[in-house]
């Protein structure tokens, strides 16, 4: 079914709490992206549109497990699911490290989740988030690529054992890195040996049938495939 997508994002682009309004099509329409204004962003989706969930496909028991197992040499404990959030590369908090690395609008999928950490008495616990950064594209074979871009550590708390905790977790990002490069295959075998010509994020799951509903953004992102 071809739909008309309008996202009015509440909380910022692709931040949050967002409404998506379905329209159906009588006819196929072509592929087409609009920004009527700075909340809200409207998709034209064609009838031959492949619709990928990342968060239903990184967001499972199994990657939850291998990723705490992880940060767990941290001595640390996941507190959260796996998020699956698109966010423009402008927004990434890297971003000044190599600003010419991606065009400011490109969009990259950031996988994150909370974790906590237990201190020795006298000291306040330890918070924080970990992001692994996923840049996805279409390259010169019109195959769909993805890689790990990078990676960000936020860490609340501690006390006086901050900089023990962190240091502990900075040695323990590589693994944690490398877990969610090995989802990695699982995500590129739903599109293996078919050819693309473009590639579009939606906040949330990428509900499409007609009507409206309400998402959050910073949990969940799909992106559209339009075939070659």
């Amino acid at each position: 079914m071809s739909v008309t997508s309008t996202y009015t994002f509440l909380q910022g682009f692709f931040n949050g709490l967002f409404t998506v309004h379905n329209t159906a099509q009588a006819a196929d329409q072509p592929f087409s992206r609009t920004f009527p204004n700075s909340s809200t962003m409207v998709l034209h989706r064609p009838n031959g549109e492949m619709l990928v969930d990342l968060g239903t496909l990184i967001n499972t028991n199994e990657n939850v497990g291998l990723v705490s197992k992880r940060l767990m040499s941290a001595g640390g404990a996941m507190t959260s699911e796996l998020r699956v959030q698109g966010v423009q590369w402008a927004s990434v908090p890297y971003f000044m490290q190599s600003p010419a690395a991606h065009m400011p609008m490109d969009m990259l999928t950031k996988v994150n989740f909370d974790f906590h950490i237990e201190t020795p008495f006298g000291c306040t616990d330890v918070d924080g988030t970990i992001s692994v950064f996923l840049f996805l594209f279409i390259d010169a074979q019109k195959h769909l690529q993805v890689r790990v871009d990078g990676t960000w550590l936020h860490v609340d708390g501690g006390g006086f054992c901050h900089a023990p905790a962190f240091n502990a977790l900075k040695a323990a990002m590589p693994g944690v890195r490398q877990q969610v490069a090995d989802l990695l295959p699982g995500l590129m075998a739903v599109t293996k040996n078919l050819k693309f010509n473009n590639l579009y994020y939606m906040p949330g799951n990428g509900f499409k049938a007609a009507g409206i509903a309400a998402q959050n953004a910073s949990v969940d992102t799909a992106i559209g495939l339009i075939s070659a």
